[in-house]
């Protein structure tokens, strides 16, 4: 399915079926393509784990089926790797590959930017790996300093 010229949606999960729409797309993306393990990906991608840590961001296509997420953190958050104080962090970039190509993920990215420039941050940093190649080109358009996968500090 073409789905680039699809209106999409960007919210915060808070339905059940948001919750698990982003665990299945986590699972398939962190899991499937080799990131995570089934059994760390079974503890951590859970919603009573990731809500306290952060804001779970979901872009939805027209039909209102979840197409990506990626987790905003919270400030103090205990799954913060990277950023430093004044700098905000966003982790669990997913995006399915039946929806890459899509804009889903710099949709995200920009919701990340949009979040970060409101709380006056003075970076927004992702953690990636240098296998996670669509996450580095979401990032690497950004607007705001300091948007930078960690892989190129």
């Amino acid at each position: 399915m073409n789905r680039t010229k699809e209106r999409m949606e960007i919210r915060t999960a808070t339905t059940d079926s948001d919750w698990q729409q982003a665990m299945d797309i986590l699972q398939r993306v962190y899991v499937g393509e080799g990131y995570s393990s089934p059994e760390r990906a079974d503890s951590t991608y859970q919603r009573a784990v990731l809500e306290p840590e952060g804001e779970l961001l979901v872009v939805a296509d027209s039909t209102g089926t979840i197409i990506g997420t990626a987790l905003f953190l919270a400030e103090g958050s205990t799954l913060g790797q990277i950023a430093v104080p004044g700098e905000r962090e966003f982790r669990l970039l997913a995006v399915p590959p039946d929806a890459r190509g899509s804009g889903a993920g710099a949709a995200l990215v920009q919701a990340c930017v949009d979040r970060a420039v409101a709380e006056d941050a003075i970076g927004l940093v992702l953690w990636t790996r240098p296998s996670m190649t669509a996450a580095q080109r979401d990032t690497k358009s950004s607007p705001l300093k300091g948007c930078v996968p960690a892989t190129a500090r």
